[in-house]
């Protein structure tokens, strides 16, 4: 135990100065990082001082190189010190053998020893037991070192991947110098190495512009994910319009479902208007019908009571009471058979179709920026009867009331009945209310329903759409004043939930 002590001081010990020399490499290089950040132009008529301050350059460059490659190198180093010596990856759940100190994950160790084949150490053979095994307490400070030199890489513009032993992917050498490409041509627009950059023999990027590829790569990501932001709206524009359609369709299906029960209601309404209108005449023809069966009757037992009593008298007799048989059956034909003309019953029934709902969805836009006593309109439509109307919705803040009205636009006055429903995405919370009242041009207290809902149970009950809106279904369609009670004031409407 002693020894495994010792030798994980001497691994902090390492990996603390291993990240001290790196620190300390970072600020020694922090003046080189800004040059390499800065555009750099060469030309022919380089003096002798801008020369040397060119070769400080490129030994600048090469100096921030080997600082990559020195944390690359105890990144891969730290990598190979903690890796299991039975399955070769990465530690999980590190114990070590407390003779040899070797690490091992715990459930290779663990199966190594229940093998049966062995129970010893695998490094130094001596006789293990689990629980003799020493759990690595400090494996997570080491891999937050790990972690820490590892975003120190990544500071220095290589691209930090995930995938292998935790090492980023190594950066793209240029094919000429087999250098890592670490600046752009601006002039030519390619990215080249820093041999590239400094080569005045050849001079192929003389008199040219280039920056640090770094600064280069992230102007153009800042550039691409401005592009994909606006193409992310123009989609979200789309994915908008789709959902508005989609809305249209479900309002379009409520609608249908409201005049499919409309006609339901229509052929109640028809079929109870025929058996009315059959009861009625088939009444009247049977009345006739009884009346002539009496009459049928009466002369049936006038017949009978005369044969009977010319049975029973004798010849005399009969002859003498000839004129009485002739007064009586004169009596009875006295009495006018009328015409089938006159108790006929045309054999005809009309369908009494009653009048028509109008119905459509007024849809209350930007209702958050309601003011108080705001009113906003509907478009203008008409019933069957030719008569032009409209919905007016009237948000009162300071009752906390929202009110629905009708009104007449154009046409005579007539009765209405009127219903108003306040659409939710659950069905059974559509609020429904009715009311049936005669209107005319002239605004009055019984022509809408002032207090239909409540600001607060719309608000607090989710009746506001997503896109700051209300929907509410008008059905309206002229009637009678005996097809309904009526009521002094619109709040004695009948109303659903």
């Amino acid at each position: 135990m002693h020894r495994a002590s010792l030798d994980n001081h001497s691994v902090l010990g390492m990996a603390s100065s291993s990240s001290n020399r790196n620190e300390s490499r970072v600020r020694s290089g922090s003046e080189v990082s800004a040059a390499a950040n800065s555009t750099i132009v060469l030309d022919s008529s380089t003096s002798f001082s801008e020369t040397i301050r060119s070769a400080e350059t490129t030994l600048a460059v090469s100096a921030s190189t080997s600082r990559d490659t020195s944390r690359r190198y105890a990144l891969s180093h730290i990598n190979d010190i903690f890796k299991c010596t039975i399955c070769f990856g990465r530690l999980q759940d590190p114990h070590l053998c407390p003779q040899c100190s070797k690490l091992y994950c715990y459930d290779c160790i663990g199966e190594w020893l229940d093998s049966g084949s062995s129970q010893s150490c695998p490094n130094c053979k001596i006789t293990l037991q689990h629980d003799q095994l020493v759990k690595v307490r400090w494996f997570d400070d080491i891999q937050k070192l790990q972690q820490n030199l590892r975003s120190l890489t990544c500071s220095s513009g290589e691209d930090c991947g995930t995938g292998g032993e935790g090492i980023g992917a190594e950066n793209e050498l240029c094919p000429k110098h087999d250098k890592i490409v670490n600046f752009y041509c601006s002039t030519c627009k390619q990215c080249i190495c820093e041999v590239c950059a400094t080569d005045v023999q050849e001079g192929k990027h003389r008199d040219h512009t280039f920056k640090a590829l770094h600064v280069t790569y992230e102007q153009h990501v800042s550039l691409l994910d401005a592009e994909l932001e606006k193409v992310e709206h123009y989609r979200d524009k789309l994915s908008l319009l789709i959902n508005k359609i989609e809305r249209n369709v479900e309002l379009i299906r409520r609608v249908k479902s409201v005049k499919h029960k409309e006609l339901e209601a229509i052929m109640v309404s028809v079929l109870n208007s025929l058996d009315r209108q059959e009861e009625e005449k088939l009444g009247k023809l049977c009345a006739h019908r009884l009346t002539l069966k009496r009459e049928m009757e009466d002369v049936d037992v006038k017949l009978q009571a005369m044969r009977y009593e010319m049975a029973l008298c004798s010849k005399p007799h009969l002859i003498q009471m000839k004129s009485k048989v002739f007064a009586a059956c004169n009596a009875i034909r006295m009495n006018p058979i009328k015409d089938f003309k006159q108790i006929r019953v045309p054999a005809s029934l009309k369908i009494e179709i009653p009048h028509l709902f109008e119905t459509g969805v007024f849809v209350v836009q930007n209702f958050s920026t309601f003011d108080d006593n705001k009113v906003v309109y509907s478009n203008e439509f008409a019933d069957c009867m030719g008569r032009t109307w409209r919905i007016m919705a009237w948000c009162v803040i300071s009752e906390d009331h929202f009110g629905i009205y009708l009104e007449l636009v154009h046409g005579r006055p007539c009765w209405m009945e009127c219903t108003f429903q306040l659409i939710h995405l659950d069905p059974e919370k559509t609020i429904s209310k009715t009311i049936r009242q005669y209107f005319d041009r002239t605004p009055q207290k019984g022509w809408g329903l002032r207090d239909f809902v409540t600001l607060k149970t719309i608000l607090e009950d989710n009746y506001l759409r997503a896109n700051d809106s209300l929907e509410l279904l008008y059905n309206i369609r002229p009637c009678s004043p005996c097809e309904t009670e009526l009521t002094e004031d619109a709040d004695e409407s009948l109303s659903e939930h």
